[in-house]
């Protein structure tokens, strides 16, 4: 063909999808409607809804082109497919079909196309079977416009069929909605957008790494139309060969070295290292916002790779999950998870923020400086072990432990970490070597310099320092001691709640939950339904000695059920019945005495 007769087609029309199969991630609607063809159940009116880019004007078209196709089923493909030979399918591929009308509502809203419309309704088809109207974009009709088609949407003529596309089904009216057949359309997945672009690429002879095509993809967010517009612009500034390097630079993408040299600087606190990659990212040209929004994906990844053995919710190329899976190794799922808590506050702020890269600054640098989780059960096998090492053990601690042996670890801790005219172990300075692994050495390791007699006291010390500094607990016998005045408290906000408390005692503290005796099974249902008002209290009242995130209920005193369970099966007098469940249950009876209430019971 001579170059001036030569017409250029973007990729998203060149690459259009001529057959029901050819349309991706679509597979629920395309089914519905192949079956609906071969059973001849084809209604009068469909909505096809869904975002932009992933097929519902191409499925209209489809729809309407394996409908007027003039080859019968059986000789189709797959009993369905359009043939694409006879001259309804030509006609329709040429552009020259008066078979099939395409209208805009965004510039046809008015109540005078619509009667048009409903005029040219009564035409028949010229040599086809329908006559096939596809409104894209209907949520923009007037409501006025909208009524003026209820009746013929209703009842058209047998030789007509509506198809409406729309990306904001929730705007069209309910009696439109209601005639219709509604297919939702999905998002679609990266992987198959992917496989698509890379169909493409080999058909125009580019060459692209797994990287650009996953840039494209991503670029895309579920829509192909998109990534193939992605695509296009690609194209025109790389060339036929694509790598990702080039290519990130070229669409103004964050490169995901930076993500990681941030995640970088996280795990080595290093605040000046933030300070002159946000002078870089602005350098750049990078939005600030679109930055933050990739950095918390890539922490999102980071998280994946943390938890899950499989890497496949990445969305990335093999070689850069295996990064993510190396990297993830440095962090555990707390710390992952706190910065993901900064990182959606710094997206919100940035929106509202005079100075933008002061807020990104900011949150960077507090990142860098997050204190990093510790176990307490490895701080305590820690212990464990130096104990089971040590050459001999102070005499004090020795005698101690022999006079109290029922004491826990936790209490030794306690004993050791504020001895006898000495001061209260204070939090680490920042940069010291707390914890094991990428975080630095262990902080109970016994320096050459110590006394063999000293070191597993001093080891202790530092133990109970570093619990208290990075993950303080509550005290147990502190929560006892004022258990009552917390109880009086509760009574002056829920006085239920606050008379069950009083026949209920806590029995211990096993780090963040505790653990409460009840009186019987029906205070047990009734405080757990309370569970988190009584944390709630417990917080308010005893904030500086305790951190407790559940409550499990224990129950002591089952003689109520038992003698439920014991009561015979034929009904007995109701105030009998009531006067025993007022000895056995205290806190009814002190209900009955606050307010002064005597037993009553009215028959039917």
């Amino acid at each position: 063909m001579p170059m001036s007769e030569q017409r250029y087609l973007v990729a998203a029309r060149k690459y259009r999808p001529q057959l029901f199969r050819e349309l991706v991630a679509q597979e629920h609607v395309t089914e519905t409607l192949k079956n609906a063809l071969r059973l001849d159940r084809i209604g009068h009116a469909y909505l096809f809804s869904g975002p932009r880019g992933v097929g519902k004007t191409t499925a209209a078209r489809l729809l309407a082109k394996a409908i007027n196709c003039q080859t019968p089923l059986d000789q189709r493909e797959d009993g369905a497919e359009p043939c694409r030979r006879c001259e309804a399918c030509l006609a329709f591929e040429e552009g020259r079909s008066l078979n099939v009308l395409e209208i805009d509502a965004a510039s046809n809203n008015r109540v005078e196309d619509v009667r048009e419309l409903r005029e040219t309704v009564r035409i028949p088809p010229q040599g086809a079977r329908k006559k096939v109207y596809i409104i894209d974009e209907v949520h923009m009709l007037s409501n006025a416009a909208f009524n003026a088609l209820l009746k013929t949407l209703e009842e058209p003529p047998p030789h007509v069929l509506f198809i409406f596309a729309t990306t904001e089904p929730h705007k069209v009216l309910p009696t439109i909605l209601s005639r219709c057949q509604r297919f939702d359309f999905r998002r679609i997945p990266v992987e198959n957008i992917v496989a698509r672009l890379r169909e493409v690429c080999a058909a125009e002879g580019v060459e692209a790494d797994d990287e650009s095509l996953m840039l494209l993809a991503r670029k895309g967010d579920g829509a192909l139309r998109d990534a193939l517009s992605a695509f296009d612009q690609a194209v025109s500034l790389c060339g036929t060969r694509l790598r990702y390097a080039e290519l990130a630079q070229a669409l103004g993408v964050v490169d995901i070295d930076l993500y990681f040299q941030v995640t970088e600087h996280v795990r080595t606190g290093n605040g000046a290292g933030m300070l002159q990659l946000v002078e870089r990212v602005v350098g750049a040209g990078y939005d600030l916002q679109e930055f933050v929004i990739g950095l918390a994906e890539h922490v999102r990844n980071l998280l994946v790779a943390r938890t899950l053995p499989d890497l496949s919710l990445i969305e990335a190329g093999e070689a850069t999950r295996r990064r993510y899976a190396q990297v993830a190794e440095a962090f555990t799922e707390a710390d992952l998870l706190r910065m993901l808590g900064l990182l959606a506050e710094a997206e919100t702020a940035l929106k509202q923020s005079a100075h933008p890269r002061l807020r990104l600054e900011l949150t960077l640098l507090r990142l860098a400086s997050l204190p990093h989780a510790v176990d307490l059960r490895r701080v305590l096998e820690q212990l464990d072990r130096l104990a089971q090492s040590a050459p001999e053990a102070p005499a004090a601690a020795s005698s101690s432990a022999a006079a109290d042996p029922s004491r826990g670890r936790t209490a030794g801790l306690s004993r050791l970490s504020t001895p006898t005219g000495s001061t209260t172990p204070q939090p680490a300075a920042p940069g010291s070597n707390l914890g094991s692994g990428p975080f630095g050495p262990p902080a109970l390791q016994v320096r050459p310099s110590e006394k063999p007699g000293d070191s597993l006291a001093q080891a202790t010390q530092s133990a109970a320092a570093l619990m208290v500094a990075e993950a303080p607990e509550a005290s147990f016998e502190t929560l006892v001691s004022r258990w009552a005045d917390v109880v009086q408290q509760i009574k002056q906000v829920r006085i239920h709640v606050g008379l069950l408390l009083e026949e209920s005692r806590p029995l211990r503290l096993m780090h963040d939950t505790l653990e409460l005796a009840v009186p019987g099974e029906h205070a047990e249902r009734l405080l757990r339904n309370q569970e988190t008002f009584l944390i709630t209290q417990l917080h308010a009242h005893l904030s500086e000695a305790i951190s407790i995130r559940r409550i499990r209920f224990v129950v002591q005193d089952r003689s109520v059920a038992a003698t439920s369970a014991a009561l015979p099966e034929e009904p007995e007098d109701p105030l009998e019945l009531l006067r025993r469940l007022q000895q056995q249950v205290p806190a009814l009876q002190q209900l009955i005495d606050r307010f002064g209430c005597e037993p009553l019971w009215q028959g039917n």
